[in-house]
């Protein structure tokens, strides 16, 4: 082996770096971050669960009060899309009530992800604080 080659250890826990060792894009980044925050423990785990199951009933029994629980578990993000000109229950043709029940619908989707990312960093703060306290 000639002296020119040399060997590299990879730091897997450099959030900069993906397990290759090169650098990642920083939108990458900030894109795993979130969904790891929004993913990774029980807690956001089960808000998104709730939410989704809430989501499903609403289009099966669209009278009970477990459909509405979304609402709540997206509250502060979601309750802006109030103040847009446009939504669902919206008059206009087909193509106006479509695009409007999908920018609702995806508005939704990450109204719940933020939350649960926010939940999830939480619970990580609260875990390394009791793991700093006792050690």
């Amino acid at each position: 082996m000639s002296g020119c080659a040399r060997r590299s250890t990879v730091d897997l826990t450099d959030p900069r770096t993906d397990f290759r060792g090169s650098a990642m894009k920083p939108k990458d980044s900030r894109l795993r971050r979130l969904l790891a925050l929004a993913t990774d423990n029980w807690p956001a785990r089960g808000c998104l669960a709730v939410c989704a199951a809430s989501i499903g009933t609403a289009f099966v029994a669209p009278d009970s009060l477990f459909a509405m629980a979304h609402v709540p578990l997206t509250a502060p993000l979601s309750t802006m899309a109030i103040t847009l000109p446009f939504g669902p229950g919206t008059e206009g043709g087909g193509a106006a009530q479509v695009l409007a029940v999908g920018f609702s619908a995806v508005w939704l989707l990450l109204c719940a992800l933020v939350n649960a990312a926010a939940l999830g960093a939480l619970t990580h703060h609260v875990r390394d604080s009791r793991a700093a306290r006792h050690a």
